[in-house]
């Protein structure tokens, strides 16, 4: 299933080290004693867009860029790797922006990891059709889904459950779409989690290889509700589900070449 978004899938890293020496960088006396690579990249935001914080170069010895001017910019790892000054050791991340449009060219550098914090950059009005895989709460998600532009039509759904709260973990199953289709497979892995799911077949099946399809907004949406009710998902029954979770992924519009079986929506009942 091809998806084109800005941002690349991030997931479960799996990370490679490498232990080796350098030969000391002169100006500052900083030295690389160890990496570690990533095969797919976390992304990370910086916890101040205020402070000055800087990217360096390899060797600590030119600033490249101050975060302080990407402040809507998301930050991937690439290499987490250990400097020594002085003495002291000290833990830098080698890290490639992202941008909300990516219409300039990404830039690169290393900064001290204390400066970053782990998921996207917060500011989500400039952003669009995010992978889940870099959100790190329920309300972070929550946040993404009432500011992003292109979540309009997910926070209308969403609203069609007035009592049932988001569930990030849930949501993963819908954008994972084999795992959504495997929970009678994986059912011991997914009971572990929850029990009573709802998965409505009719509504996630609406926009299935919807390349091409010209519907608005408000019509996707309509269309959405007139499943559920079909379904016998009616008002009345959605705000009935106050002790339901549920998992939810949409756009606004059909990306191209995005296969629209990857969303829909979950409902399931905290096993515990």
């Amino acid at each position: 299933m091809k998806k084109i978004k800005i941002l690349l899938g991030l997931a479960v890293t799996i990370a490679g080290i490498t232990s080796f020496g350098v030969t000391q960088a002169s100006a500052s006396s900083y030295t690389v004693i160890k990496t570690k690579t990533y095969t797919q990249s976390p992304v990370y935001h910086a916890k101040s867009t205020t402070k000055n914080v800087y990217l360096w170069n390899k060797s600590h010895t030119k600033k490249l860029h101050n975060l302080k001017n990407y402040p809507n910019t998301s930050w991937a790892l690439r290499a987490s790797v250990t400097m020594r000054h002085n003495g002291s050791n000290a833990i830098y991340y080698s890290v490639m922006s992202y941008t909300p449009t990516q219409k300039k060219s990404p830039v690169y550098g290393y900064v001290w990891h204390n400066y970053l914090t782990k998921g996207f950059n917060r500011h989500y009005s400039h952003w669009n059709n995010l992978y889940l895989d870099g959100f790190t709460s329920d309300s972070d998600y929550l946040n993404y889904i009432k500011q992003s532009p292109s979540q309009a039509l997910t926070n209308k759904v969403l609203q069609l459950f007035p009592n049932s709260q988001l569930s990030l973990n849930l949501s993963h199953y819908v954008e994972n779409r084999d795992a959504l289709l495997d929970l009678k497979t994986e059912s011991s892995t997914f009971n572990k989690s929850y029990r009573d799911s709802i998965l409505l077949t009719n509504v996630n099946q609406l926009f299935y290889h919807d390349y091409q399809d010209t519907r608005t907004e408000s019509q996707r949406f309509q269309a959405i509700e007139k499943a559920l009710d079909a379904a016998g998902y009616t008002a009345s029954k959605r705000a009935s589900l106050k002790d339901y979770q549920i998992g939810i992924y949409y756009q606004n519009a059909p990306l191209k070449d995005v296969d629209g079986y990857s969303v829909g929506i979950i409902l399931a009942k905290p096993a515990n």
